[in-house]
């Protein structure tokens, strides 16, 4: 479905908060980021941020909300005739491939998460939504017939090995291999589950 100009404009806001946001708890901390530096930063005011977002913390969660849409986006460049492994392994490998631009800040941000519970918890509410966004969206390389708990399954445990491979990877400075990381994660993830599912390839 095509997007009208009122909500692309209202998608952009979000995304440009978001994103302000991050860098500002990463630069300060996130307890010494307030609401009126993010707005600031995108200069809007308080009251529009609060029609976007109930409080400071839900930003973090726009984060994984938009990387996930920037995943479902992705796949549009698949058919469902290929194996859902590979098509996940493509998408999730897109995904991460952006860390490399500032690795740095990456490790930083997965760190925070760590460190700051309340974070983590709305990051892990959000995980869950994006699951059944994403199982959703790997309707199509299920057969009709499909329960959702395997779609359900598929999908969470593809975003749970992302998950740890980022986590992993932040933890330990001298690793730099992330996208290594995570195709040992999909093999395995290949080899003892994807390859199981009942999957619409070759319909």
């Amino acid at each position: 479905m095509v997007q009208g100009l009122t909500e692309r404009n209202k998608n952009r806001t979000r995304r440009e908060l978001a994103e302000a946001a991050s860098r500002l708890f990463l630069e300060r901390g996130y307890s010494s980021t307030t609401v009126q530096d993010i707005v600031s930063a995108v200069d809007i005011s308080p009251r529009t941020f609060f029609r976007y977002f109930p409080c400071k913390e839900d930003v973090v969660t726009a984060i994984a909300s938009l990387s996930m849409d920037d995943s479902i986006d992705h796949l549009a460049e698949h058919e469902p005739a290929e194996p859902i492994g590979q098509v996940l392994r493509a998408m999730m490998t897109a995904s991460l491939s952006r860390v490399y631009e500032d690795p740095v800040a990456a490790r930083a941000f997965q760190m925070m998460l760590r460190d700051t519970p309340t974070l983590r918890g709305r990051w892990l509410e959000e995980q869950r939504r994006n699951r059944d966004r994403l199982a959703e969206a790997l309707e199509p390389w299920f057969a009709p017939d499909s329960p959702r708990l395997v779609r359900q399954l598929v999908a969470g445990a593809a975003l749970l090995a992302v998950d740890e491979v980022m986590s992993c990877w932040a933890a330990d400075a001298a690793s730099s291999d992330l996208l290594g990381m995570l195709d040992e994660a999909f093999d395995l993830l290949e080899n003892s589950l994807f390859d199981g599912v009942s999957s619409n390839k070759g319909r």
